[in-house]
């Protein structure tokens, strides 16, 4: 169940940045922007749960920037008829402000997901670090 509300959380991050980017500033359709959203989700959810275990939150929040900036725009040639707009600069922003959104994404699924306490951001000992 903890997968399935990550996942969903996942999407609705995603989605969310899609519809302010390129439904409400560059005026693509809802349901584009669905499919469009779905897959990125499923990509981006699958490459949380190889990559990121296995790499830091650092590695894992670029391969998501890179992963959207791709779905994004390659998907976005298929779905979007006639774009008149450079669909290079949307998946561009895209994909930055949802690399934001993984960086806490991947804080969460350690914290809450698989309950470690540690995460890339903080020291893998409890010991105190002397300067």
């Amino acid at each position: 169940m903890k997968y399935m509300e990550a996942l969903l959380i996942k999407f609705a991050m995603i989605f969310s940045v899609l519809f302010i980017i390129l439904g409400l500033v560059y005026g693509v359709g809802v349901f584009d922007l669905f499919i469009l959203s779905l897959i990125t989700t499923i990509v981006g959810f699958a490459g949380d749960l190889t990559i990121y275990p296995k790499t830091s939150n650092r590695v894992a929040t670029g391969g998501d920037f890179v992963a959207v900036f791709l779905l994004v725009w390659l998907l976005g040639m298929w779905l979007i008829e006639n774009p008149d707009f450079s669909l290079i600069t949307a998946a561009l922003i895209t994909a930055a402000l949802v690399a934001v959104g993984e960086w806490f994404f991947h804080i969460y699924l350690t914290k809450r997901v698989w309950e470690q306490k540690e995460t890339s951001h903080t020291p893998e000992t409890d010991e105190p670090r002397r300067m």
